[in-house]
């Protein structure tokens, strides 16, 4: 009877142990020469049987990597859960029953040298796994019975590895190193190379606006991300400007991507995602655009490598060390901001640009502005027609040779729009990249005079367009 039972405890149940699917293991009820001690012992350790089957149910229904037995061969996939964390924490978790199996093949093997060995020899062999199971189960059933999806299996993983037994912790520690692994993949993926691998939605990160304002909440500290001071709470309210009109306004090269807060693991603070988006962001927007010769080169500095074997060392530990992975993200959002400040401060003379948004938004050549009512009066005091956006440029043009402004590199980046009944229909394509349409005024009313429907447009050049975004122009027209 121990073969029998040393089968059943592996997963193969018979005719004295029978397996029920809501009963689970248990033994015959028709064997008269058991004494009720010893059935009251091998129930005892048909529990384990039933927690190490249903395990192996679990793995083998989202991974298929356990093979398949007779009493669960049939069983369709029902959860509904899906994911590579889920197939992450699957592997964690077969790693974990390694040492329950091979406690069976040494029993074997000491029962095949002792037969006289009996069933508490057994019960003492694997006691040590009397408490692991039990415990690993509740997580298994909480991922189960709430659908846990992504970086929310980190969470739950993580908050029942905080007890006191220290062979439940120190299982639950390993099943996360596990499931950690697969985060730092998506992590270096994103941070190094701006990509987004995430066909399941699992990641904290998305493309796409915010779903609210949920996450901002959480946090409020002005936590600097070295872009020439720019703030996480700083970098969001831009990130809330550029969602304005997105469809009609944003040039469609430009994507948007916030934090899926709900997946955040609370052992990463937001403060820390937030770094971490603002990396990704940059080095997939410098990747997407980097298409001049003189700006050749990588926005990490070619240390791509260096902060890879940084990643890979640290998925690597078998605990996670907010220390270390906060100094290492910090370390290549430093080198980041260098480059994207020398970026846009030095190269791109982001000063000079701000004088043009004074002068030009904010009036500040009034000169030009004078010139310019007084030779476009006539033609703006009427309902506009199809012609008149191309007069009043022609004015401004005038206007702008009359005030000594002859920036050739400047004027063609300048361009007066005029909204007008029916040029919707002929706009169709959109505006040009880096366009401000008029100010509002209904597509369906005919605007009074020229000037209610004059707006101003400036064509910002890469990579000033993640800080001049439509939706900023627009606040200044």
């Amino acid at each position: 009877m121990i073969h029998e039972l040393l089968l059943a405890l592996s997963g193969y149940p018979g005719t004295i142990f029978t397996w029920n699917k809501r009963t689970g293991l248990q033994v015959s009820q028709d064997l008269p020469f058991l004494h009720p001690s010893e059935t009251s012992v091998l129930n005892r350790l048909c529990k384990l049987g039933s927690d190490y089957i249903r395990f192996t149910e679990f793995i083998e229904q989202h991974t298929g990597h356990v093979h398949p037995q007779e009493h669960h061969t049939n069983q369709p996939n029902q959860t509904g859960l899906h994911g590579i964390y889920l197939r992450a924490f699957c592997t964690g978790l077969d790693s974990m029953l390694q040492p329950y199996r091979q406690a069976l093949l040494d029993l074997e093997q000491e029962f095949l040298g002792d037969p006289h060995l009996t069933i508490s020899h057994v019960n003492y062999k694997l006691d040590q796994f009397q408490l692991l199971f039990p415990s690993v189960m509740v997580v298994v059933e909480t991922i189960k019975s709430q659908k846990i999806h992504g970086c929310q299996i980190l969470e739950t993983v993580y908050k029942h590895s905080c007890g006191g037994l220290p062979p439940v912790r120190m299982a639950l520690e390993k099943i996360l190193a596990v499931c950690h692994g697969v985060m730092y993949k998506q992590l270096a993926a994103w941070m190094l190379h701006g990509l987004l691998l995430d066909q399941s939605e699992e990641f904290f990160v998305k493309q796409g606006p915010s779903a609210g304002g949920a996450g901002a909440n959480q946090e409020e500290e002005e936590e600097d991300l070295g872009l020439g001071g720019l703030s996480g709470k700083q970098l969001r309210e831009l990130q809330d400007l550029r969602l304005i009109e997105e469809e009609n306004m944003l040039a469609p090269s430009l994507q948007q991507f916030s934090l899926r807060t709900e997946m955040l693991p609370s052992y990463i603070p937001i403060r820390v995602a937030e770094k971490i988006l603002f990396v990704g962001e940059s080095v997939q927007m410098f990747e997407n655009h980097n298409h001049s010769p003189s700006r050749a080169g990588s926005i990490l500095k070619h240390q791509e490598d260096l902060f890879a074997a940084e990643l890979h060392r640290l998925k690597q530990q078998p605990l996670f060390s907010l220390v270390d992975f906060e100094n290492m993200i910090d370390r290549i959002r430093s080198t980041v901001a260098e480059h994207l400040w020398t970026l846009m401060v030095e190269e791109s003379d982001l000063l000079e640009q701000l004088k043009i948004i004074k002068d030009f938004y904010l009036l500040g050549r009034g000169e030009l502005y004078q010139v310019f009512i007084d030779l476009a009066q006539q033609m703006l005091k009427t309902p506009p027609t199809a012609v008149t956006e191309h007069d009043v440029n022609v004015a401004f043009q005038q206007a702008a040779h009359k005030v000594l402004l002859d920036d050739d590199n400047l004027l063609p980046l300048l361009h007066l729009t005029v909204d007008y009944q029916g040029k919707d229909s002929k706009d169709a394509s959109g505006p040009r990249d880096g366009a401000t349409p008029p100010q509002d005024t209904s597509p369906r009313e005919v605007p009074p005079t020229g000037w209610a429907a004059l707006g101003l447009t400036y064509k910002v050049q890469w990579p000033l367009h993640i800080l001049f975004t439509p939706a900023v122009l627009e606040k200044e027209t």
